[in-house]
């Protein structure tokens, strides 16, 4: 297996710089989970940086859409479909039970979206490595460790030149992992550009278990590992537990693979062939929540746990990932 380059000596002297690690478990947050940053491919590190230190964390795995050009909207859903976008939009109308925050992923279509394609392109090939490192240096200043990295595009579409760019990119903001929503074929493609930096490429699962390109279950990532040394997991309990696996023996088997856990509470799908089970607040759904993060503090796996804010909320999106980390500190207790 792979040991990934965080240790638990590394994690307790964290604690001691109160840096929310709790009981040696280092908590944080998809960045994604602010939803009020538009993904309109502007630098939003300043506004990142303002809301981690609002709720209290210092860890992330950076979204893309947040600091890059790419292929969405950037604009919120129409106010007649969604009257309060920031607490989510309700199935038909923007959104899914799965997702209130679909709206998040509209892409351009037609010439709006060559044209944003491009730009897309042309960025990824030919931005400054040192855009990058200034994000970094402002997280690093503020204190925040950018822990992995969220490229929302990396598809096959994609020239060579871009694909190991979006590697070289990570290491540029200090990230240990590409973390990507991805297919088999795609992450094949992806997998000598991560040995070639020396970066983890972990695919993102969800809930999609009929379709086998898709990462869903142990099975199929199991597949993803058999790949390279270099290709890890990054697990969200909450859509594992939605395609009816368990988390908890997950991590007990491939807690070397793993880069970093997405903690959201979600019900286990009902159908074969759609996601149904419903993203909600924490403690409504099946996933074992508090069961994973006591395991990562019983055994001791340094696995960082963030947050990602991804159900319909009552609140303003800071609030609501404030929530979720203070039921992860009693979870903790």
């Amino acid at each position: 297996m792979l040991g990934l380059p965080v240790s638990a000596a590394l994690l307790r002297a964290a604690e001691a710089k109160n840096t929310s690690t709790i009981g040696g478990v280092q908590l944080g947050v998809q960045t994604y989970s602010f939803h009020d940053i538009l993904n309109d491919g502007q630098n939003h590190t300043d506004a990142i940086i303002q809301k981690m230190l609002a709720c209290g964390l210092y860890s992330c795995e950076l979204f893309s859409c947040q600091i890059e050009p790419g292929t969405f909207t950037g604009q919120l859903p129409p106010v007649a479909d969604c009257p309060k976008p920031l607490l989510g939009c309700s199935a038909a109308k923007g959104g899914s039970a799965r997702n209130p925050w679909s709206w998040e992923f509209k892409r351009l279509e037609g010439k709006a979206r060559d044209v944003a394609r491009a730009k897309q392109k042309q960025g990824r090939e030919t931005v400054s490595l040192d855009y990058f490192r200034g994000i970094r240096k402002k997280f690093n200043d503020a204190g925040i460790t950018i822990y992995s990295y969220n490229p929302i595009d990396v598809g096959l579409e994609f020239s060579d030149l871009e694909l190991d760019r979006v590697f070289q990119m990570a290491k540029a903001l200090g990230a240990k992992a590409v973390n990507v929503s991805t297919t088999m074929t795609a992450l094949k493609r992806l997998v000598p550009f991560a040995e070639k930096n020396e970066i983890i490429i972990a695919p993102h699962g969800h809930s999609v278990t009929w379709d086998p390109e898709a990462f869903s279950t142990r099975a199929t990532f199991e597949k993803a590992f058999a790949l390279s040394k270099w290709v890890g997991a990054n697990l969200d309990i909450g859509h594992y537990t939605a395609a009816g696996e368990n988390p908890v023996d997950f991590i007990k088997a491939f807690h070397g693979r793993i880069t970093n856990l997405h903690l959201k509470d979600r019900k286990k799908n009902k159908s074969k062939t759609e996601e149904d089970g419903a993203s909600v607040a924490w403690g409504e759904g099946d996933t074992p929540i508090r069961a994973v993060l006591q395991l990562l503090k019983t055994e001791k796996y340094p696995i960082p746990a963030f947050i990602e804010y991804e159900h319909a909320g009552t609140a303003d999106p800071v609030t609501e990932v404030k929530k979720a980390y203070e039921i992860c500190k009693r979870a903790l207790a």
